[in-house]
């Protein structure tokens, strides 16, 4: 009898012990179908059509006599057209960031040396300036505008990164920031995702395309 009831209550335990772990599990499956918080759109408005190339590497010389050496660059050329049905004020707005934490911004003010050398090695003559390309965007094709995101000091043990590209929507949202509870206006933007080859004896690494989406930010 003593062995009988001890069967029992190890059963009853042990039905315990299963009925708290799928209790546990279901919690956790709740958890992690639970949606990320959405934002209130204020705008939906208009979008241009945006065409971009894989990122690609270059050096550069710069500085002269024995101050010369070979600068990193790495460029994305894009061709931007307007088929709103009406004319757009296109301000485009880069920024990189890599899986090393590292955020970087467009080179400013980009010197002839680079740009010329940015359209030999593609052989587009058109690539417009980044400090000029800012302007009136016409309506349809023939007005399109061939650009450049230029960007140095990318880290060399960065493998992945990413590229987001604002202007190209005229829709907004309105979100709350957890640390001051103000409202901010974000703006859609394309995110375009990449990741980089370990490198390898005389070969150079060439970033591969790992998807795009649109955010809000």
């Amino acid at each position: 009898m003593v062995k009988t009831h001890s069967i029992r209550r190890m059963r009853f335990s042990l039905a315990w012990m299963l009925a708290a772990v799928f209790f546990t599990a279901g919690l956790a499956g709740a958890s992690a179908k639970k949606p990320y918080p959405t934002v209130n759109m204020l705008h939906h408005g208009w979008q241009l059509s945006f065409v971009w190339h894989k990122p690609h590497r270059i050096y550069v010389a710069v500085g002269h006599g024995v101050s010369r050496s070979l600068r990193e660059y790495w460029f994305m050329r894009y061709t931007v057209t307007n088929n709103t049905h009406r004319d757009i004020f296109f301000i485009p707005g880069f920024v990189l960031t890599t899986d090393t934490g590292k955020v970087l911004h467009p080179v400013a003010g980009l010197s002839p040396r680079v740009l010329t050398k940015i359209r030999t090695v593609t052989g587009d003559q058109f690539i417009i300036s980044p400090g000029l390309i800012a302007g009136k965007l016409l309506q349809g094709d023939d007005n399109a505008k061939d650009g450049v995101a230029v960007f140095t000091h990318v880290p060399v043990k960065a493998r992945r990164f990413k590229i987001f590209v604002s202007g190209l929507s005229g829709d907004t949202a309105l979100q709350k920031n957890p640390l001051t509870h103000k409202d901010v206006v974000l703006h859609k933007t394309l995110q375009l995702n990449f990741w980089i080859p370990g490198e390898s004896m005389r070969i150079v690494p060439q970033p591969q395309f790992a998807g795009k989406k649109w955010v809000m930010r």
